[in-house]
């Protein structure tokens, strides 16, 4: 019970049919043997012993092909024999004795616990019978049960005992069945294991035979041409069947912490869950309005804030608001505390991404879209590089370093470390350090304390341009994307003709050119350049980029410095310009303007999404 998957329903009492199983009847016999009339299920014997009785009073099916027997020294003087001689004598074999000590101390008991586990093998079915022996011998019994069911996969079949005590001389003495009794520890710890750690598999274990159980009990009664039981008991084996379903979809959204998934798997076990102290089967356990309350009640905690749509695509119908955000940092900081760290930090960095959405003036209702939600993480990611990188130490702000920090740590340290399951050189054998500093910030970003900083920004369009022997080439980009900064690569030999160009298109913005020592071959200058570039990228609003003209290695930096300014957050659009005249015109009079072709569609801008 107590670790794994164990299964504790059964298929009506009794053993199975299995022709090669061991079919084992554990009873302990007391000093005093009593002749008694006994009654099961309408039938009733006499006998002197309990056991003696429940194997006459069993059906066929039900009866032992081993009987194993506790007893004390002084039980093996009396009642032994008689014992042996009747099991003999009504089912045809030997019962097996295990002598034992009275258990008055620990060694005591564990001596008898030793004996009587060895005389029961792996998968055996077992009975009990717990009516006679010395009184602390049912809690033994108990004890050794519940180590035989989990570890040795023992079916228990019946637990036993009869009613000799407390009733008038003369009236039939029952015997009852107390299994759902030792049924019930089982759904405590399945109980406590959804609560305290999120773990469903345990009450699908206990509900899975009570749902075969059902449907074989309504087949046989509408064999039987008793269709309104047979209703009843397919109607009942339906409502199981869905409290089993409801909880596997929790186990699967959960073990991969899918926070909508779950929260309408949530919805579904709070509903299955309660209706089935409503069913009328062996296999409900006691206390089921009370048990099934407490699972109902610890599903609520992960369930979406309104009940799902049941159909269709269902996710796009549930908003993106401070409630869902509520409902998702609840699941994430359930996963905190039981240390389900890879689950945690996972979600939580799908959850910083759906808050800046929601904090963001441009807010999209498709905040589930892939194509909505990249822009956000861009912008994130350039708040990570910001404070990564430092030639910003020198105007990076408190805010926007501590964010960028946070956002740095939760997916290049944690995110990836632990998502990548260890697969790189640095041991991961703790919890990262930075695990705390991310947890600290966590606890301040849900609070609401926190805004997005923003970054960047405030000097309007920025145009990069190369600039090679052809003057217009600069001339025609000026004109055509009216920037109000730009930026151009350059030659020594071709960064005398920039202020002549931009006069020429009436460009009163700054210029900043920057020069490459080698602009045909110089491969190495390119890291270096976008480095000189790096604040001019930051200080725009958006960048346009001219690709035409100048040198190929030209076009490469202006390409590398595009995707620079995308990783900043900047707004990016690449453009080519066409002069459709021949070269000796363009030389001839270069400051004619081309047209232009926009290589992207749109801007690659939040706003754009």
């Amino acid at each position: 019970m107590f670790g794994g998957k164990t299964t504790i329903m059964q298929t009506g009492n009794g053993f199975s049919q299995s022709p090669n199983a061991q079919h084992i009847l554990l009873t302990s016999l007391g000093k005093q043997a009593r002749k008694t009339e006994y009654g099961w299920k309408g039938k009733r014997v006499t006998a002197e012993l309990t056991p003696l009785a429940l194997v006459q009073l069993l059906d066929e099916p039900q009866l032992p092909n081993r009987v194993v027997t506790v007893i004390t020294e002084g039980a093996r003087e009396t009642t032994w024999p008689t014992f042996r001689k009747e099991i003999c004598r009504i089912l045809g074999f030997e019962p097996e004795r295990v002598d034992i000590p009275d258990g008055r101390t620990a060694d005591d008991i564990l001596q008898i616990l030793e004996s009587v586990a060895n005389k029961i093998p792996k998968d055996a079915q077992l009975a009990l019978d717990v009516t006679q022996g010395l009184r602390h011998f049912p809690f033994i019994f108990y004890a050794l049960v519940l180590y035989l069911k989990s570890l040795r996969g023992v079916k228990v079949c019946g637990v036993y005992y009869g009613m000799i005590e407390g009733l008038q001389p003369g009236v039939v003495k029952p015997i009852i069945d107390l299994q759902p009794l030792l049924e019930l520890p089982e759904w405590f710890y399945a109980v406590r294991m959804f609560r305290e750690h999120g773990t469903t598999s345990p009450i699908a274990a206990l509900l899975q035979p009570l749902a075969a159980q059902l449907d074989e009990e309504a087949s046989a009664l509408f064999k039987a041409h008793n269709r309104q039981k047979g209703q009843q008991r397919r109607n009942a084996e339906k409502q199981v069947g869905g409290a089993v379903e409801a909880l596997k979809k929790y186990a699967f959204a959960y073990e991969a912490a899918l926070p909508l998934e779950l929260g309408k798997a949530s919805w579904e076990i709070s509903e299955r869950i309660q209706e089935l102290a409503a069913v009328n089967a062996s296999g409900i356990p006691p206390l089921a309005a009370e048990l099934t309350g407490a699972i109902a009640a610890a599903a609520q905690r992960t369930a979406l804030a309104a009940h799902p749509p049941g159909k269709g695509h269902w996710k796009t119908q549930i908003p993106l608001d401070e409630k869902e955000l509520e409902h998702q940092a609840e699941m994430i900081d359930v996963y905190l505390r039981r240390e389900q760290l890879p689950l945690a930090v996972g979600l939580m960095r799908e959850w910083v991404v759906s808050w800046a959405i929601l904090r963001s003036e441009n807010r999209n209702e498709r905040w589930l879209d892939n194509q909505s939600r990249r822009p956000y993480e861009q912008r994130l990611g350039a708040l990570g590089a910001f404070a990564r990188n430092q030639a910003f130490r020198d105007i990076i702000t408190q805010k926007q370093r501590d964010f960028g920090e946070f956002w740095n740590r939760l997916t290049d340290e944690l995110r990836n470390a632990l998502h990548h399951h260890g697969m790189r050189e640095n041991a991961v054998e703790k919890p990262i350090d930075s695990l705390e500093k991310v947890k600290g910030f966590w606890e301040r970003l849900k609070s609401g304390n926190i805004p997005l900083p923003g970054l960047g920004g405030g000097k309007g369009t920025l145009l990069l341009s190369p600039q090679g022997t052809r003057p217009g080439v600069l001339f025609s980009a000026l004109k055509a994307a009216q920037p109000d900064t730009c930026l151009v690569i350059c030659s020594k030999t071709t960064a005398c003709s920039i202020p002549e160009a931009a006069a020429h298109a009436a460009f009163k913005g700054e210029i900043e050119p920057i020069e490459l020592a080698d602009p045909h071959g110089g491969y190495s200058e390119i890291c270096q350049t976008v480095e000189k570039a790096r604040r001019v990228l930051l200080d725009a609003d958006k960048v346009v980029a001219n690709m035409t003209g100048g040198t190929t290695l030209m076009g490469l930096v202006i390409q590398q410095m595009t995707e620079e300014a995308q990783n900043l957050d900047r707004p990016t659009r690449r453009f080519a310009l066409v002069d459709r005249r021949l070269p000796e015109e363009q030389d001839a009079e270069p400051y004619v303007q081309g047209g232009i072709y926009w290589l992207d569609e749109t801007e690659k801008d939040l706003t754009e999404t």
